[in-house]
């Protein structure tokens, strides 16, 4: 689909004008905001939180507070009350209140401290000792990075799978159990698996309740480094923190686990009381009950002591690596580890319910463990993935710096895999992603991160079988959702179609999102070449909302599939309409210069393919194997429309080497419209042979895969 914000600081661009045009209008929020940009809620909400890790609303709020800033330091003679109305807070007090989360001190002392001169005001300044300094010419790091971020997205998660992940993750966010089958073959009884439910605060203060949070996570981490055992994650427990009637057996049965462990405890000054249980999930039997009275410093023996004895009573096999990995203090300052608890339940909260400006003070206390102990390497992990946002290059640095500190650090070469993933990188990040999951097998994100390099390279069984496996370790977690989008996006790829059309039959009983629904099924039939069919599902879909931009688009694809151009034309033309009466700019589109073209419009077509082209030759200097075939295969189709035979049959020569780009074009270089010039050219018909033959590979090999794994039936 054409995106006129595919550039992030475009898009953002956008989002800040508009915004700042309502800037007095305190009811200006979502709905406003999605209306003017001509996006639906969802999409503006995915697109952002892709870009910034933003939610709507806080984006709004952070670009009222920086407004705010500005005024306050260029207006003296302003009150810090006029302020808050002249930004759209109605409420004084609730404008200081978010003025000091977000800068960290109240508005009336912002002439002070005139953070307008020291570049980012909610960043650490340039001597800050934590973050790497940044040659100038750098600067562009954050913005080029999201836009190898974009592009790779954009080329390998086609027009087919923004619906398969969008579908996934608005599906999963409902009801993530229905996807529980997934993780339920292949793992249980196989393995001894285990999960440790969030342990209850019994102090009466419960501001305490970050240092319980603190023992159940560092218990729970030290099993994950067994490879003999297979461990739950937090984001699977935390939804029974608030579920204590559910039976212990009903639990592990959720879960997919032999065993669980309960917890609860306080913390009075320097004292600990703890209570910890395992329990036998079958039977719902103890297997060992023990309590502790001890010293705060006493406790990281604790931890270790802990997971030690739940492997031994389970007889689960402990290598000598991995109990070094478990006794290993991370550090023996209480302040430091006071302060990284607490830091870490906060930024949890922040992920988990939105609350983004709980990262500000959760960083703040990261950066005030590692005063106490700078050779404490936790926390520069969780201080690099804060950063990432801001500073590719600063987060690498804290990866290293983690990694200097602890050079077993699971955590850290996730982090240090993820940053060069980023930039481009890819047999860095693998190798980097081998070593996280080497010293701490249970480390889902790792899998995950992996089977999306994997696919991306077009090694589609590695991919599943990485995917599968962090499905197996994040049972019934609202984390699973993550690595849902790129697993059901591998399966359409591939060809499961049977799948994902299942999945959208039940998001529409879920939710009624007839669009949505309509939308998945159209693009199965487009990729199955049965055209009717698609054209009925795109008119249903239109037809819930004409004005939905998506909406437009999709039919507009559907036509261009039927060779019906008039009527592409026509639909082309509402959009840009729409985007025109926005105030918005019409990028480069190869497939409305496609549309121009077969209209007899020559010239408008030649503005979006000579762009179309400059930029795919911008992004081949990148210098990277899939960007590079990726942009290859789209020049294919633009000289091909041109009738530019001879430059499309060399592009398409650079592109057999590419086996991933090959595997996931098939269904599009088979059907595409833009195609039809070059369709009976010798070498044509060789690539797709080639490109069939290893889509058939890849499809038979994930099949059986999944016939092993119980996702399709096994006796087919």
């Amino acid at each position: 689909m054409n995106d006129p914000y595919s550039n992030e600081s475009a898009f953002t661009g956008k989002l800040n004008e508009i915004i700042l045009s309502n800037l007095e209008n305190e009811h200006f929020g979502v709905k406003e905001l999605a209306r003017e940009i001509g996006m639906s809620r969802f999409n503006l909400n995915r697109k952002l939180h892709l870009i910034s890790h933003k939610t709507i609303n806080q984006y709004i709020r952070e670009v009222r507070l920086q407004r705010a800033m500005e005024i306050l330091c260029q207006e003296p003679s302003v009150t810090a009350s006029e302020v808050a109305f002249k930004v759209g807070f109605s409420s004084p007090a609730y404008f200081s209140t978010c003025f000091s989360e977000y800068y960290g001190y109240p508005p009336g002392e912002a002439r002070k401290r005139d953070f307008l001169t020291q570049g980012e005001t909610h960043e650490p300044p340039p001597q800050d000792p934590l973050v790497a300094k940044q040659d100038p010419a750098q600067t562009g790091t954050k913005i080029h990075s999201l836009k190898k971020k974009t592009w790779r997205t954009i080329a390998v998660v086609s027009f087919l799978i923004v619906f398969v992940v969008s579908l996934s993750y608005y599906f999963f966010l409902r009801n993530p159990g229905d996807f529980k089958f997934l993780t339920n073959h292949g793992s249980r009884g196989q393995k001894k698996s285990i999960a440790v439910l969030p342990f209850i605060n019994d102090s009466k203060d419960p501001d305490n309740e970050y240092f319980i949070n603190g023992i159940m996570e560092a218990i729970l981490d030290d099993l994950s480094k067994i490879k003999d055992l297979e461990v739950r994650p937090r984001t699977s427990v935390e939804l029974y923190r608030n579920k204590r009637t559910i039976s212990i057996p009903q639990i592990a049965n959720e879960l997919g686990v032999n065993y669980i462990i309960e917890g609860s405890g306080q913390k009075i000054g320097d004292q600990v009381s703890l209570v910890i249980q395992l329990i036998e999930a079958s039977s719902d039997k103890h297997l060992f009950s023990l309590r502790y009275n001890l010293k705060l410093e006493d406790i990281f023996n604790l931890q270790s002591e802990v997971a030690i004895k739940v492997a031994s009573e389970i007889k689960a096999v402990i290598t000598s690596e991995e109990k070094e990995l478990i006794e290993k203090t991370p550090t023996t300052n209480v302040d430091a580890l006071n302060l990284y608890l607490q830091a870490n339940d906060l930024h949890k909260i922040a992920e988990s319910e939105g609350k983004w400006e709980l990262e500000i003070k959760a960083e703040r206390l990261y950066k005030r463990a590692i005063e106490f102990d700078s050779t404490y390497a936790d926390p520069y992990v969780s201080l690099g993935w804060i950063i990432f946002n801001r500073n590719l290059d600063s987060a690498l640095h804290l990866a290293n710096r983690a990694l200097y500190f602890d050079p077993k650090n699971a955590e850290a070469y996730s982090l240090k895999g993820y940053v060069y993933w980023y930039k481009g990188q890819e047999n860095d990040a693998e190798d980097a992603y081998l070593q996280s999951i080497k010293f701490k097998p249970n480390n889902s994100a790792a899998f995950r991160f992996l089977g999306e390099l994997y696919f991306y390279q077009g090694r589609c069984y590695d991919a599943i079988k990485n995917q599968l496996q962090a499905f197996h370790l994040e049972n019934n977690s609202m984390q699973e959702r993550n690595n849902l989008e790129t697993f059901c996006s591998s399966l359409y790829i591939l060809g499961f179609y049977a799948e994902g059309k299942k999945y959208s039959a039940k998001l529409l009983e879920l939710d009624n999102d007839s669009s949505r629904f309509y939308w998945g099924l159209a693009t199965v039939d487009l990729d199955l070449g049965d055209y009717n069919s698609a054209l009925k599902s795109s008119l249903k879909m239109y037809a819930c909302d004409t004005e939905d931009s998506d909406n437009i688009l999709m039919l507009f694809h559907t036509y261009l599939y039927l060779r019906d151009f008039k009527e592409a034309f026509l639909l082309m033309q509402k959009y840009i309409g729409i985007m025109k009466h926005q105030g918005r700019a019409i990028e480069p589109d190869y497939l409305f210069g496609f549309a121009y073209l077969e209209n007899g419009m020559k010239k408008e077509a030649d503005f979006h393919f000579d762009g179309t082209i400059k930029e795919m030759y911008r992004l081949i200097q990148l210098d990277q194997p899939s960007v590079t075939c990726w942009a290859y295969l789209t020049l294919t189709k633009v000289y091909s429309a041109r009738g530019e035979k001879e430059k499309a049959m060399e592009t398409l020569l650079k592109v057999k080497e590419c086996m991933g780009s090959i595997i996931m074009a098939v269904k599009d270089y088979k059907n595409c419209t833009l195609l039809d010039n070059i369709r009976n050219e010798p070498g044509f018909a060789e690539y797709l042979n080639v490109a069939e033959a290893r889509h058939k590979i890849e499809h038979d090999r994930v099949e059986k895969l999944l016939r092993k794994e119980g996702i399709l039936d096994s006796s087919l």
